[in-house]
């Protein structure tokens, strides 16, 4: 049980992550949970850094997606703004299968060639974990 809440890799920032050798890997696709992994909590904008950055991803040659448990609402531009530019999965109920398993089937999607990138073992990493995703914790809050 104890092997659900542990991740593939850990790293201090999405900054770390070895791309490059995810895509060696097989790896396609890139699911990134919001508030402290991709943004501040309760960020409301999209900055100029995490636009570049998940661009810069898709130019490598992946898919990016971003699974939420953060609710859609009109006050939430940030959700708005991300979804112009990525698939993005609000109140996903992480740590249910089920809305990894929505995201990769809107995506075209396979669980084996996805990685989830998340910062809260009991959501992210054993949703990832649980669904047979390969699951990459972030240890340290962004700054985006």
């Amino acid at each position: 049980m104890t092997k659900l809440f542990r991740a593939t890799e850990t790293v201090r920032s999405v900054e770390e992550i070895d791309y490059a050798r995810l895509l060696d890997e097989g790896k396609r696709v890139l699911l990134f949970d919001l508030d402290n992994t991709l943004c501040k909590r309760a960020a409301t904008h999209l900055s100029d850094r995490l636009r570049a950055f998940l661009i810069a991803r898709s130019d490598m040659g992946f898919d990016i997606g971003i699974l939420t448990n953060r609710r859609r609402n009109a006050q939430d531009p940030i959700i708005h703004a991300l979804a112009e530019l990525v698939p993005i999965l609000t109140a996903a109920g992480k740590p249910s299968r089920r809305g990894f398993q929505k995201l990769l089937a809107r995506m075209g999607a396979s669980a084996e060639h996805a990685v989830m990138i998340g910062d809260r073992k009991l959501t992210d990493i054993l949703g990832a974990n649980r669904t047979g995703l390969h699951s990459i914790r972030v240890t340290r809050k962004s700054r985006k």
